[in-house]
């Protein structure tokens, strides 16, 4: 499969190939919007810039001076929580440009290996954000200093994580200074290990407060056989089939994504939010809470803190690549009410 160019880049974008060409080398004359647009149009091709030495025009002085980092997302983590990485991806970028760095956003949504020029000889680092393993990479791709910005099952690299425990912890406390009792934590991706850490804090948390506390998912046969929505929907009923004076009056979900999930399929079931039942969610994500009613309140995870702490601890990496020894950084996470 032919690779993209940026003419690609444009003619997606809508804009021309000087502009892309402006962004791509880091040239100020670009507004906000052409610039989102760009970026996003080289996300869904999959557009990583070529290095500068083999790109036409560049002087011996850019040559050595800039360098080139790959922010590469898996597992439909792009597609679904788009506005979630475009934050730390901007939040990255900029501390990048600081350092003359450029950074680019690949999404690798169904692909069962990087492409052969996420390369040594192209590349300076890596962030990757995602749910696989290293043994995503090829052995080349290994070779490149990288760091993980989400929680996965290969901890040898180094990582800057979400407070996943303090999540749980926030959202239960919360919960029980509003009176709550009986409550539940609601997820449907019992794969995600970010997600599975959340709500079993957030169960062991509302345990220690002395509230009565369930973890509600779909059975192994419902994930099997049931759509997205649908998962959602086997869940909420579980809630609804208990009877009232035992069902929660408070549902957790481990993100927005879930939320705005959970509240259709509350009102498809015929339960209204915010009357049956006060959520807490997590990520901020405003594309999917701008349509809810009542918003939710939500669980910040400092996205722009987060990409810019990431790349910095990428370049320490990049500078002392024989550095063995593993960092963690962990983000404090903050409650938002609208």
């Amino acid at each position: 499969m032919k690779s993209p160019t940026m003419t690609d880049v444009a003619e997606r974008a809508g804009v021309s190939h000087a502009t892309v060409s402006r962004i791509v080398n880091g040239r100020p004359g670009v507004s906000a919007t052409a610039e989102a647009m760009v970026r996003a149009a080289m996300a869904e091709l999959q557009y990583l810039a070529p290095p500068s030495s083999q790109r036409p025009g560049r002087n011996a002085r850019t040559k050595r001076l800039r360098r080139y980092v790959a922010f590469l997302t898996f597992d439909r983590s792009f597609a679904e929580h788009s506005s979630f990485v475009a934050s730390v991806y901007e939040g990255a970028r900029r501390a990048a440009m600081e350092k003359d760095f450029v950074v680019s956003l690949l999404s690798l949504d169904g692909y069962d290996s990087v492409p052969d020029w996420i390369h040594p000889r192209n590349l300076d680092g890596l962030l990757l954000h995602g749910l696989r393993s290293r043994g995503h990479l090829t052995r080349t791709a290994e070779e490149i200093p990288s760091l993980w910005l989400t929680t996965h099952g290969d901890g040898s690299e180094d990582s800057v994580l979400p407070g996943n425990e303090q999540v749980g912890a926030i959202a239960a406390r919360y919960l029980s200074e509003k009176r709550h009792q009986r409550v539940a934590a609601v997820g449907i991706e019992p794969d995600n290990p970010s997600y599975r850490v959340r709500m079993e804090s957030f169960v062991s948390t509302a345990r220690g407060l002395g509230m009565k506390v369930r973890s509600v998912a779909p059975t192994k046969r419902e994930l099997e056989r049931a759509a997205g929505s649908e998962k959602m929907e086997a869940a909420i009923g579980k809630i609804l089939s208990l009877p009232r004076k035992e069902r929660p009056t408070a549902l957790f979900l481990p993100s927005d994504y879930m939320t705005a999930q959970a509240h259709f399929a509350c009102r498809k079931l015929g339960a209204t939010p915010g009357k049956d039942f006060t959520f807490v969610s997590c990520d901020n994500e405003a594309a999917y809470l701008e349509g809810l009613f009542p918003r939710p309140v939500t669980i910040d995870l400092g996205t722009e803190a987060r990409g810019r702490l990431a790349f910095q601890m990428l370049l320490s990496r990049i500078e002392d690549p024989t550095r063995d020894r593993r960092a963690t950084l962990l983000l404090d996470p903050v409650l938002v009410e609208r």
